[in-house]
């Protein structure tokens, strides 16, 4: 076997074709689950908003909790003197990309119960196709994981950006990194890679692990929590310490340009080869 042939991708792999074409259906099939979960949930809050009682926030909590079920990627609810609130980490889809949302509710005591969402981070359809192809599954619960672990940090990565005039990011996921740019309103996530990386996007990886490595039990709910609409005063500290690790990368702070597609380069290579 020559050394070009044997750099060329195996047969099991995906092509671009096939990557975009699972994940086509991926956002068709989340955008049918995630309407219906919103219909329900914004449904109870109509049909409920005027309660003014913490027993009656607990009930319509458990009501979103059913309407989301397993289309919730996080979740967290907490009572005090103050009120009862709960967050949820979801997606909501259209055609061409994911939008990770926080859907925050807030029943201050004695006063009317508000429910509002916003997004962290919107997830382009190629960046799925990119990580099916990349992480060799087409299991979309594969590509979701990996999603909403890096949805997790993405509130926190985008407080980081806004301080210290970052355009771009990447956060790691629990195989690959997820790679795009700061937007105004959100983070705007355009690609997926896996190891091997390019050296600079090595070296942002080396930055993140030795600040996991470092975080306390407590600065990491603070990140959690965060993404879900609580802010501990923990979440300060874990700023700042991700903040020190990735200072040094000035890249961070110019555009965001794709790099070159060496995986869509070797189909292309491997099409000609066999035509």
């Amino acid at each position: 076997m020559s050394e070009n042939t044997a750099r060329l991708p195996i047969l099991t792999d995906f092509s671009d074709r096939h990557a975009h074409g699972l994940a086509r259906h991926d956002l068709r099939e989340l955008r049918d689950l995630c309407r219906r979960a919103d219909d329900g949930a914004f449904g109870h809050f109509n049909a409920s908003r005027a309660f003014r009682t913490a027993k009656g926030a607990r009930r319509l909590i458990a009501k979103i909790d059913q309407s989301y079920g397993n289309a919730a990627w996080a979740r967290q609810s907490r009572q005090d003197r103050h009120g009862t609130y709960a967050g949820w980490l979801v997606p909501v889809v259209e055609e061409d990309r994911i939008a990770v949302c926080c859907l925050s509710l807030r029943v201050p005591a004695g006063e009317s119960a508000r429910l509002s969402r916003w997004p962290w981070i919107t997830v382009s359809k190629h960046l799925v196709a990119r990580g099916h192809q990349r992480l060799r599954d087409s299991d979309w619960l594969a590509m979701q994981s990996e999603l909403r672990e890096a949805a997790l940090h993405a509130a926190v990565v985008r407080l980081l950006s806004m301080g210290h005039g970052f355009r771009q990011f990447a956060i790691p996921a629990l195989h690959g990194l997820v790679i795009g740019d700061v937007d105004e309103e959100c983070l705007r996530g355009r690609t997926f890679i896996v190891p091997p990386y390019s050296k600079r996007w090595g070296e942002v990886l080396d930055a993140w692990v030795r600040f996991q490595q470092h975080l306390s039990s407590r600065e990491f709910r603070a990140i959690e929590a965060l993404a879900l609409d609580h802010q501990l005063p923990e979440v300060e500290d874990a700023v700042a310490a991700l903040a020190a690790e990735l200072e040094p990368f000035d890249f961070l702070r110019d555009e965001y340009r794709p790099g070159r597609d060496a995986v869509g380069d070797l189909w292309d290579a491997a099409r000609r080869q066999q035509n």
